[in-house]
């Protein structure tokens, strides 16, 4: 079940001025009522989760968590794409100064599977690998038709990360190991 190309479904969504800004906020926060809504705003970069992104989004959701007026969580991307997972050539370049910040971003997806909020995401377009493990633990993901969703490291031998070995092997009907994404 490799990837041998991006389906030709996948349309471009109209971005908002905000996100053409070269400037640009890597995550946008906005408190709409008693919803929170988080958007990765790196869709030059296919909304890649890098140590800023992760650090951005933990604090925000740690500070939503204890926000009493705060009622719910919904976290999208911006672009074409919800999140094509970390950034492994990043991480590639820095191999022996790297480690804090897939700490920090191990950390951030565990904090999602914990979190005490009721949490949404909004996927559209390409989900991969950690973007996968971004929407996997959320309480609700709401996915297009146009989505996309792989974890490409499973086909290179890999165990999925982020956590989505553990919540891939436990769905329902054995749904993981049919799909062949886990090593159960």
């Amino acid at each position: 079940m490799g990837i041998t190309s991006l389906p030709s479904t996948i349309t471009t969504f109209p971005m908002p001025s905000e996100v053409m800004k070269q400037n640009r906020e890597v995550v946008i926060a906005e408190e709409i009522g008693h919803g929170r809504v988080l958007t990765l705003n790196r869709p030059n970069n296919l909304n890649y989760v890098s140590e800023k992104v992760a650090l951005t989004l933990g604090q925000k959701l740690e500070k939503y968590e204890k926000d009493d007026n705060a009622k719910f969580v919904i976290l999208k991307g911006a672009g074409r794409t919800f999140s094509a997972g970390g950034d492994l050539e990043r991480i590639y370049d820095a191999r022996d100064s790297v480690l804090e910040g897939v700490y920090r971003i191990y950390w951030l997806f565990y904090h999602i599977h914990t979190y005490k909020k009721p949490h949404i995401a909004l996927v559209h377009g390409l989900s991969m690998g950690g973007g996968v493990g971004l929407m996997a633990p959320m309480k609700f993901s709401v996915v297009t038709e146009k989505a996309f969703c792989s974890t490409p490291e499973a086909n290179l031998g890999y165990h999925p990360d982020c956590g989505l070995s553990y919540i891939l092997s436990r769905l329902p009907g054995r749904l993981g190991e049919y799909l062949g994404l886990t090593g159960v």
